[in-house]
């Protein structure tokens, strides 16, 4: 009898947090390229009804022509707003735009980010400024924004995409580590608020990934942390994206598209940490003396 109730307790909670993504209204910010737009599109097909909230309003354009392409139905909605999410009152105007002609929001998926490594000494305070602004205070002003539909239909889906950099602290990743570490920060504590309302939320660890925003990252990689990256392989946003949407249709709280990021998240989670540091300090100096005295340079 005990195995019988413990499987329809099972049951249900798979049932409780299973997601359909089909007939859901879904905000991406970030969603004209990389992940974000190619979420945007796997979404489309799924039959969801896709808004996205990104700064360029011409990519913008071009983007939605696509994700509507990849439309399921003729009676999915599409549409678009251009917003500089690192300010406040645009991340506010934005969210209201998406009201105004959704009525509700079902997800929200911030997408939104960018990365610029370098040495922390050659760095300007403008680059932490940034790599702030753009990782975390967008994220956070969009959320803010649109935790009122959530809270008042108590329900939803909170999905921050975070980076396999925040983890664990990488050399040349003091900026763009530190603004991620403050978004998974932000997202643990978000988790636990939510959970009375019913209010799912999930962070994104992605590996390197192809998009033109890892194109303008690795111009800026220190050698010691090209050492660090290594052959590590690299997956298309495709790949990325349908390892998200599967793991969070199933309910996970941390989601790892690649196998490598989750061996990378447990490897932290139960090797001491001296030797953590070791390992990493023993790839920055090979990747020091193969690429000489570059410090300072940004």
């Amino acid at each position: 009898m005990l195995e019988v109730d413990s499987f329809k307790i099972k049951l249900a909670y798979r049932t409780m947090t299973k997601t359909d993504w089909s007939g859901k209204w879904i905000v991406i910010s970030g969603g004209s390229s990389g992940i974000g737009f190619a979420l945007a599109k796997q979404l489309a097909h799924a039959g969801s009804n896709v808004w996205l909230i990104a700064r360029r309003r011409e990519l913008l354009q071009t983007a939605l022509e696509q994700v509507q392409a990849s439309a399921a139905s003729a009676t999915q909605a599409f549409g678009y707003t251009a917003a500089d999410l690192t300010d406040a009152d645009q991340a506010r105007e934005a969210a209201e735009s998406v009201l105004a002609k959704a009525g509700k929001v079902d997800v929200l998926i911030n997408s939104v980010g960018a990365a610029h490594p370098g040495y922390v000494q050659a760095l300007p305070l403008d680059i932490f400024h940034w790599m702030m602004a753009a990782n975390y205070f967008a994220p956070l002003y969009l959320t803010k924004a649109l935790l009122p539909n959530f809270l008042a239909q108590r329900s939803g889906h909170i999905i921050n995409i975070a980076s396999a950099a925040a983890l664990l602290g990488v050399f040349g990743y003091s900026a763009y580590g530190a603004a991620k570490y403050a978004l998974v920060g932000f997202t643990e504590v978000l988790r636990a608020e939510m959970k009375p309302y019913q209010i799912r939320v999930s962070i994104v660890f992605p590996p390197d990934t192809q998009t033109p925003q890892l194109e303008y990252e690795n111009r800026y990689k220190p050698a010691e942390t090209k050492a660090i990256s290594g052959n590590a392989s690299q997956l298309t946003p495709d790949q990325v994206a349908q390892a998200i949407l599967r793991q969070a249709a199933r309910g996970r709280y941390a989601i790892f598209p690649s196998a490598e990021v989750r061996f990378i998240y447990w490897l932290v989670k139960l090797l001491p940490q001296p030797l953590v540091f070791a390992i990493l300090d023993s790839l920055a100096r090979k990747g020091h003396q193969q690429g000489g005295e570059t410090h300072g340079h940004l």
